[in-house]
């Protein structure tokens, strides 16, 4: 399962190749306009630029789309950095000395109460991160967790530089997950798809009417280019949204999270 959903761009690809063929084969070398047969209508030497042309511009699209990706790459590890420092910040708070001298600054701090929301945390961003909807009403109340942890330790006279860190460290996050959302929520202008959507048009209705001199060469270069137009539209569209989890192959690596989480469970305050 996992060997498909990673190459669903490269199975969907072919899917269209075989389509196209089967449709010019079995379709409309059976069909004709004026005594001509439908698929002998042009040659390929005409319509060559056309191709080189539309290659130049989905390459534009292309480039433009992995600025956005580049940068989500780096939310997951950044996420990850945040809540590790957290983490630490939590430490720090048990080990530094207490101030004040109200009956809550004589408590003992609560272990399982801070493990049970650092793990309630780390789940839900994972959870978010993985949502088809991507909720902002779900996450950012989610962040403000952490600033209980703040609150928990300001109530109970721990070390101000942790207060300060756990602060700190919470907006950083917040700042990483909203870029995130906006990410997920703003896709590619809707003009550059419309453009997508006709040039991919057009060069699969044109391969339906080319003529070649060969029926090797017809199967060779129509599912060729089928695959290499489709391929590259799917990897435009996968790439403008990196965290939607039905593009298996151009999501962002969320190993980082998943690493802290495992970290988390198995050593935190246990």
């Amino acid at each position: 399962m996992k060997f498909i959903t990673n190459r669903t761009i490269i199975l969907k690809s072919f899917i269209a190749a075989i389509a196209i063929l089967g449709i010019k084969n079995f379709v409309f070398k059976h069909l004709s306009l004026y005594g001509q047969d439908f698929h002998d209508l042009i040659e390929l030497a005409d319509i060559s630029i056309i191709f080189t042309g539309a290659f130049f511009v989905f390459g534009l699209l292309l480039a433009a789309t992995m600025t956005d990706f580049k940068e989500s790459e780096k939310i997951p590890g950044e996420i990850a950095s945040n809540l590790e420092a957290i983490k630490d910040w939590i430490y720090l708070a048990f080990r530094a000395p207490r101030t004040g001298t109200s009956d809550l600054c004589r408590q003992e701090l609560n272990p399982v109460f801070l493990r049970q929301e650092m793990i309630a945390i780390t789940n839900g961003i994972v959870e978010w991160i993985n949502s088809n909807g991507k909720d902002s009403n779900v996450i950012f109340p989610l962040i403000r967790k952490s600033n209980e942890i703040a609150y928990y330790f300001a109530e109970r006279g721990v070390d101000k530089e942790a207060i300060k860190g756990i602060q700190e460290n919470t907006n950083a996050m917040r700042k990483q997950l909203t870029r995130a959302y906006s990410i997920s929520r703003n896709n590619f202008i809707k003009p550059a798809y419309t453009l997508l959507h006709s040039i991919l048009f057009i060069v699969m209705s044109l391969l339906l009417i080319t003529k070649f001199k060969s029926p090797s060469a017809d199967y060779l270069v129509t599912s060729a280019i089928t695959y290499l137009f489709c391929y590259l539209y799917l990897l435009i569209s996968g790439l403008d949204d990196p965290f939607d989890i039905f593009n298996g192959d151009t999501n962002v690596d969320l190993k980082p999270i998943d690493r802290f989480r495992q970290r988390l469970l198995s050593d935190f305050l246990v």
